[in-house]
């Protein structure tokens, strides 16, 4: 049986294109950010539609209605994004939910392909294919980081 292999172009990490408002570094890559009393990190990328990545403990304990709500209308964000909670759970795999905030509609597979490019940016594994549970289902994603263009594999 021959894999499906779809296409997610490449992401986006400069600023001015996500959009956000942030001009500290030339990305915002594992930036802390204030929100609801609590440091939270976040990486901002764009598939198509702008997001957030947060990495957590437990996405299964994580407030994802109130912190999500509070980091998708930030000023980093304004124009909205959706907020990915990712959970490393093997150097392989990875657990994900998300919140869909203002502005374009996200996917869950986009959401999936923003978790395992955050993970890997942030070196918390160094393999190029993950799989990304998210929403009861599991995405292969592959970043082919010398061509720049991210995939699923199905």
């Amino acid at each position: 049986m021959q894999a499906n292999i779809i296409s997610l172009g490449r992401p986006i990490t400069a600023p001015s294109l996500i959009p956000i408002c942030h001009t500290v570094t030339p990305q915002c890559i594992n930036t802390p950010i204030m929100v609801n009393g609590a440091c939270r990190f976040i990486t901002a990328v764009s598939l198509g539609a702008p997001f957030g990545a947060v990495f957590v403990e437990n996405v299964d304990a994580a407030d994802i209605a109130q912190t999500g709500k509070a980091l998708a209308v930030h000023p980093l964000f304004p124009q909205g994004a959706s907020i990915v909670f990712i959970q490393l759970l093997s150097k392989q795999s990875l657990k994900a939910r998300f919140f869909e905030g203002a502005g374009k509609t996200a996917s869950a597979l986009q959401a999936a392909a923003v978790a395992a490019i955050t993970a890997m940016m942030l070196q918390k594994t160094w393999e190029s294919e993950l799989d990304v549970l998210l929403d009861e289902k599991t995405f292969r994603i592959k970043w082919d980081r010398c061509g720049g263009e991210v995939f699923c594999v199905q």
